[in-house]
């Protein structure tokens, strides 16, 4: 299951930047940070992503107001280690398309504030070894897919003709809600 996740979120990056080579303007990526208002449940036991990350994103500029913008976000595993020398450890990654609404798109400043809305679906590897515990033995490998949504606001700001910063917060709205805040750079490989 794991790969087939892969590979799928590969296709689908591969098959936008393809079909978008004529507008498709940033690569790039930041760093990740994560915290849940809930974490997916398995085992009568919830298991969290309070944890940094990687995002790896392109952007496709579809018009003046409105960007597409695919990425990838890859969590460090989070470990929680329990009195009787159990422990448990969630390693996520994410896929999520997201569209950009540009707010001051008509206005020639060096930044762009937007809303972003979009699908997501992240995998939950779960290694659940709590051992005995009063209501089971628990040792076990799990791996889940859990779809949702995005809703948030962001901004980008150029630093140079082919640099742009971006920053952005946007909730999780999935089995496993989460607030992520996401900074990164974006390169401008084919310049417009």
């Amino acid at each position: 299951m794991k790969k087939k996740g892969i590979i799928l979120t590969i296709i689908c990056i591969a098959f936008i930047a393809t079909q978008s080579k004529a507008q498709f303007n940033y690569i790039g990526g930041g760093i990740v940070l994560t915290t849940a208002n809930n974490g997916y449940v398995l085992n009568d036991y919830e298991f969290y992503n309070n944890t940094f990350g990687f995002d790896i994103r392109m952007n496709y500029n579809y018009s003046k107001k409105i960007q597409i913008a695919p990425d990838v976000k890859i969590y460090l595993p989070n470990k929680e280690s329990f009195p009787n020398g159990g422990s448990t450890k969630t390693t996520v990654f994410a896929f999520n398309l997201n569209g950009h609404f540009i707010l001051n798109s008509r206005s020639r400043n060096s930044y762009r504030l937007y809303l972003l809305a979009g699908a997501h679906i992240s995998g939950w590897n779960i290694v659940d070894k709590r051992g005995s515990t009063t209501y089971g033995n628990y040792n076990s490998k799990d791996f889940k897919f859990v779809p949702g949504g995005n809703v948030g606001a962001g901004m980008q700001f150029k630093l140079s003709n082919r640099l742009l910063f971006y920053a952005e917060a946007k909730y999780v709205i999935s089995q496993a809600n989460q607030l992520i805040f996401n900074p990164g750079i974006l390169y401008n490989f084919w310049f417009n």
